[in-house]
């Protein structure tokens, strides 16, 4: 009988799956024919103008398109970026690739989470202000080429995960694209969830 090692992941189980792709709309179309819906669809992501981030130090406006959705308790994350500010999407697009770019976590101690994945190698690249919360979202670039850049959430917004989680759960049919214009415009929305 083999037994399972004891290992002790650094984060914990990753808990979503983002995919850099070039056209959202096509991107949701192959997940529904998969039989993988339904999507909360952000046309404007984040917000026009959405607010400052920082890619390798420098001030940026990353515009989005995204998508949500689940398999199992596992987040699906689509990103279509509409402009050509620098970000590591652009980066993965402009190096001819398309699909799973990084992991994310939702951590319970974001500085602690940090640190141990700078010891592994990993550098800061992309850093997103969450308003209203202290710590960022943090992108990782791998050290090597075995695998895709981490996401590091911080742990209130784990809230924000779980309301569209809620959303998509509670969905009763028709339309399987739940739409809303941006990310803040589906957490403000206080009516209830139908599909």
């Amino acid at each position: 009988m083999v037994s399972s090692p004891p290992f002790n992941p650094v984060l914990g189980p990753s808990t979503q799956l983002g995919f850099v792709v070039r056209d959202l709309d096509a991107a949701v179309r192959h997940w529904l024919e998969m039989g993988i819906g339904p999507w909360l669809f952000l046309d404007k992501g984040t917000g026009r103008p959405p607010n400052p981030s920082f890619f390798r130090g420098e001030t940026v406006r990353v515009e989005t398109r995204l998508a949500f959705g689940y398999v199992g308790d596992v987040q699906i994350e689509l990103i279509q970026q509409v402009n050509d500010a620098p970000s590591p999407y652009r980066e993965f697009l402009d190096a001819g690739h398309e699909g799973l770019q990084h992991l994310g976590y939702w951590v319970h101690d974001h500085d602690e989470a940090c640190r141990r994945v700078e010891a592994a190698g990993y550098v800061s690249e992309f850093v997103i202000p969450v308003p209203g919360e202290v710590k960022p979202i943090v992108y990782y670039r791998s050290p090597t080429l075995f695998g895709p850049m981490l996401e590091l959430s911080p742990p209130r917004w784990k809230a924000a995960r779980q309301a569209v989680f809620d959303r998509i759960a509670a969905w009763s049919g028709g339309d399987p694209l739940i739409r809303y214009d941006t990310y803040a415009d589906f957490l403000a929305d206080k009516k209830p969830m139908q599909g």
